[in-house]
Parts: C-alpha cells; structure tokens; sequence
C-alpha cells in the first residue's frame, strides 16, 4: 500500500503543480473596465463612449480618435490619459441629464445642467489630450453651464491638455456660462492652452441672469499656472456680465479651494459684451472679468485682449457679422503629410470655421520582411507608404522553434515548485520500496502464512509491506504495530475473490 502521508505529499505536489500552471500560462487580465488599477486601453471613438459604463475607470489613449457622429456628455470621476493624442471632431448638441448645485454671484443656489466631453468631472484626472475642432452648440430652457472640456468640476486636474473650437450656448436660466476648458466649479490647470471661439445669448427676458465666460473657467476657482489662452467673445445678456479671457467670475462661491493661484499665465484676444441692466457695471475684463480673491494670488501673468461694448443688443455680438449667413464649403482632402478637413466661409461677412478633420492619407505597402526569424530568434517585418517612404509600422515575427524564454522560464518554474513538494514524494516512496523488498528478502519466499501473520502480530515490523507470497496470486499485509490496536491482512486468498484475517492484538484477552 502507498503510504498515506505520501500519497497527500503527491496530491499537494500535484495541486501546487495546476495552481500555479493556472497563474503562469492563464494570467489574470487587466478588468475590461479600469477600476482594478490597470489602464483600459483607447483607441476608436466606440472606445471612447465606453467610459459612460464606468466613469471611474483608469483610460489611456492610443492613437488619434476621430469623432463623426454627435456625442453626448458623460460623467467622468476617473484618469485620462491622452498620451499626446487628439480628439477631433467633438460636436455636442444636448445637454445631459446630470445636475449640480451651482451659485450666482450673490451665492443663490441653482440646479443646473451642463453639456461638454463630460457634463460633470469629479475629482478625476485628464493628462496630455488634446480636442481639436469641437463644436458645443446647446439651446437650453434651463440654467446651463457649457464647455468642451466639462460642464461641470468638482476638483478635477488637467495636465498638459489643450482645447480648440467653438461654444454656442443659447439659455433661458438665470444661471449659465460658456467656458473654453471648464463651465463652473473648481481646478487644477497646468500647462493648458485655450484657442476658442465663445458665443453667450440670453434669451430670458422676464428675468436677470448673470452670465459667465473664460477660456479657462467660466465661473469658479482654482489653480491656474503656465497656461495660454486666445479668445474671440461674444456675449450677449439682459442681466449682469461677468467675462475674462482666462476666467470670468474668479470666486469660491462658498466653496473652499486651497492653493487658488493664477500664475505664470498668458492671454490674449478679444472680447464683446453688451450688458442690458444698468443696476451695476459690466463685470468684463482682459483677464479675469471679476476677482473675489486677494490680488496677491495673481502673479506674473501677461495678456493683451480687446474688450469692446455696445449699448444695445446688436449683430456685433456674434462672429458673423451679417444678418444672413450663406456658407460655402469646401473639402480639403487628406494627403500623407496634412490632415484633410472642411472649411465653412460665409458669402457676404467672410466669417469662416473649420471642423471634420480627417486622418493622414498614406497608401500602405504590403508587409515587407526586413529580417527572417530562426529558431533561436524573432524576426522583423515593416510597412510603408508608397508615397512619402514613412514608416507606418512594425511587427515582431516569432521564432520557428517552439522553445521561447517564456516556455522555458515557465516549465523550468513548474518543475522547480513540483520537485519541492509532490515529486519528492514520489522519491521517498521509490526509496522505501527498495528498503521493504530487502526486509522480504530476509524473511524467505518459503516462509509460510502463518510464520508471516505471528511476526507481524508481534510488533517485530512496523509500517506497511507489500509482499510477493508463495501464492499464486500478491498477497499484501498491512498492520498497527505496538498492539494498540488490531492488525489486518488483505491478501488475495485463491486467486479468485479477496479475503480478510484479522490478527488481534498481543494484550487482546482470549
């Protein structure tokens, strides 16, 4: 019999051996959703709008992401990293469902909506991305606050990020902002740069808004440092302005912010503004429209913005400056060197844009084999334009031989736990296989059953032996020495069917 302390040795060694071959050749993946640490990769637009599933997931983009159809905001709480990619294209039309408590600048309370690339962000975190040819144009009956980045921010960081487009935002609230990077709420910017287009119409007239607008931050507080800006404004409301080419209302609004610095930052562009409520001045100026916050907390900053105001509500307020637009397309194609895109210039006023861009143009090689692998190592294969000879990729081509350092390291690793636990197992019993055959040797192949079964009962061996009897079939004994408690012999009696003897121990009273 196997002895049974070995036999869980081998069962061990066994598990250990699948536990761990689990681990090597079946690896845990990253979660599909970023929440596990791990950085869910990007690399289409469907990638993109995959982060409404779970907003607090951990994203890196991996190439340029070209948006053709309407986006709808989404809530954003988790990392972004762009990687120096783009997204082009962003056109939002509707405002999501999302809302927040935001404050007017005499700290009244409002539940607003908002509309961007994220209707809310909350502390969450976007590094190196940029946004190139957006387009925000929302008409809301609600107090709105609109941008491309986030409508709204609780506590959220941009590193190294960039916008540029257009925001249109027509409201009918009393609480509402246009905003470059961020609508309303709180920040931190770094390294940021603005090129934007920002357009504010208030269409209430029973009641005054106040109106915010900034490249940076519409309304809010944060820290702003090494940033630039260049703004063409256009507001227009019935109530009270407040616009900055970095920021408009620059104020914690009751909403404590630590380290709210502006420095080391630069601006630049214009400004039009036509406020209807002579009640207090126009709050509009070429850095911050209005400053709730010690003057010291600004510090070497530079710009040079324009700001020109109207006393009535005129076409001056808009880019276009005609009562009829009529605009005339043209595609430029894409090229292997520039990007195509769409260029929309009115008739009559020469107001232009540009969105729809589209990727480089390059007509591809098939793959070319640069270097043949070989048993021992991988080769190399490449493609290219035809056109402009630029590299546009690369593979790795596998050994032909089966043996890879990972198949090595991995069987190398298996049998170096197996031999630590199982197949050492397996060797004790070799070994007193050898022990136990020698024992059956001095015993005698002639000595009968009932010689074997008197010095088994007596104690004189210990363990468990497996003999080769004089029978015609194996005969095995197995017994508990010392007489503590009963031996027993299973043996194969005729040849036929198994038989059982129980020898009694040497203290068992007859």
């Amino acid at each position: 019999m196997i002895n049974i302390s070995a036999s869980k040795k081998i069962f061990s060694g066994l598990t250990a051996i699948g536990i761990l071959a689990m681990f090597l050749f079946c690896p845990l993946s990253a979660s599909a959703d970023g929440t596990d640490g791990e950085f869910v990769e990007i690399s289409d637009a469907a990638g993109l709008a995959a982060l409404a599933k779970s907003p607090g997931g951990n994203y890196r983009l991996t190439d340029d992401i070209y948006l053709d159809s309407g986006w709808q905001p989404i809530p954003f709480s988790g990392k972004l990293d762009g990687a120096g990619h783009t997204v082009y294209n962003l056109h939002v039309t509707s405002e999501s469902s999302d809302t927040r408590v935001t404050r007017d600048s005499d700290l009244n309370e409002h539940d607003s909506r908002f509309a961007g690339l994220f209707s809310v962000a909350e502390k969450a975190e976007v590094t190196d991305l940029n946004i190139k040819g957006a387009y925000v144009e929302i008409e809301s009956k609600d107090n709105c606050f609109a941008a491309i980045f986030a409508g709204y921010s609780d506590n959220t960081v941009f590193r190294r990020c960039s916008v540029e487009g257009r925001v249109r935002l027509t409201n009918n609230g009393v609480d509402s902002g246009v905003g470059g990077f961020v609508g309303f709420g709180t920040g931190v910017f770094e390294k940021c740069n603005a090129d934007v287009e920002l357009v504010f119409k208030d269409s209430n007239t029973s009641e005054l808004c106040d109106q915010f607008m900034g490249s940076m931050l519409a309304c809010g507080i944060g820290s702003i440092n090494l940033c630039k800006v260049k703004i063409a404004g256009y507001a227009s409301c019935n109530g009270y302005i407040y616009s900055g080419a970095m920021t408009g209302l620059y104020s914690d609004l009751g909403t404590p912010f630590s380290n709210s610095r502006i420095t080391n930052s630069n601006a630049n562009g214009q400004i039009n503004y036509y406020q209807g409520s002579r009640s207090k001045k126009a709050h509009c100026a070429q850095f911050n429209g209005s400053l709730r916050t010690h003057p010291e907390r600004r510090e070497n900053n530079k710009y040079s913005v324009k700001l020109i105001e109207t006393m009535y509500n005129s076409n001056l307020l808009f880019p276009e400056k005609c009562n009829d637009p009529d605009y005339e397309e043209t595609v430029i194609p894409s090229t292997c060197k520039n990007q195509g895109y769409t260029e929309h210039k009115c008739r009559n006023c020469e107001y232009s844009w540009i969105d729809s861009y589209k990727p480089l143009n390059h007509d591809e090689t098939e793959w070319i084999t640069v270097s043949d692998s070989d048993n021992e190592h991988g080769g190399i294969k490449r493609k290219y334009c035809k056109k402009c000879g630029i590299l546009l990729g690369e593979e790795i081509i596998p050994p032909k031989s089966e043996k890879t350092l990972s198949d090595s390291f991995t069987r190398n690793t298996i049998w170096a736990v197996a031999a630590s636990s199982g197949v050492l197992a397996i060797l004790e019993i070799l070994v007193l296989s050898r022990s136990r055959k020698k024992k059956r040797e001095n015993i005698g192949a002639n000595q009968d059953n009932s010689e074997l079964k008197k010095r088994l009962s007596e104690g004189k061996d210990s363990g468990q032996k497996s003999i080769l009897s004089d029978w015609k079939k194996d005969g095995q004994v197995r017994f508990l020495p010392d007489g503590k408690d009963s031996g027993q012999m299973n043996h194969l009696s005729d040849g036929k069917d198994s038989g059982q003897i129980t020898i009694p121990p040497k203290n068992s009273k007859k």
